[in-house]
C-alpha cells in the first residue's frame, strides 16, 4: 500500500504544470496567459498506466460519436495573441467530465489531454470496422 500511495504522490507532482518555484514565481508576477502557456509546455508527457494500478475497466462505447461532439481549436491566448491547437475545456466536459479539473491556483479548467488518447483510439477502431465493412460490400479486398 505505501508503494501505490507513494506512486501516486510522485504522479501528481509529476504531472503539476506548477511544480517549479520558478514557474510559480513567473505566475505571480507575470502575464497569466504567458503562465499557463507555458506551464502547459512543461506538463511531463509519460503518465502511470500499469492495469496494477486499476479497477473496473472499460471499454470506451461510442467512441466515434463522443469524438464528433468535441472540436479541436485554432485560437490564439488572450494576453499575449500566441497562436495555439486544443480544444474548449467545458466542450470536452459535456462529454467526459472527468478528463477536466479546475486548477486551484486559477480556477481556470484544464483538460487531461493524455486522457483523450483512449477516446480517440477506439473512435478509430470504429472507424476501421466500418471501413472494412464498406470495403467487403464493394468486394475491395487488401
Amino acid at each position: 500500500m505505501n508503494k501505490l500511495a507513494g506512486i501516486v504522490f510522485l504522479s501528481v507532482l509529476v504531472v503539476s504544470p506548477f511544480t517549479k518555484a520558478s514557474d510559480e514565481d513567473t505566475c505571480a508576477n507575470g502575464n497569466l496567459v504567458d503562465c499557463l502557456a507555458d506551464a502547459a509546455g512543461k506538463i511531463q508527457k509519460p503518465r502511470f498506466s500499469d492495469r496494477a494500478l486499476k479497477q473496473n475497466e472499460v471499454v470506451i462505447d461510442d467512441g466515434l460519436n463522443k469524438v464528433t461532439l468535441i472540436n479541436g481549436k485554432q485560437f490564439e491566448w488572450k494576453g499575449n495573441n500566441k497562436k495555439d491547437i486544443g480544444v474548449i475545456a467545458q466542450e470536452v466536459e459535456t462529454v467526459f467530465p472527468e478528463l477536466v479539473t479546475v486548477d486551484k491556483k486559477t480556477s481556470y479548467k484544464q483538460v487531461n489531454y493524455a486522457g483523450l488518447v483512449g477516446v480517440l483510439i477506439e473512435a478509430v477502431k470504429e472507424l476501421k470496422k466500418e471501413n472494412d465493412r464498406l470495403k467487403l460490400q464493394l468486394g475491395i479486398y487488401d
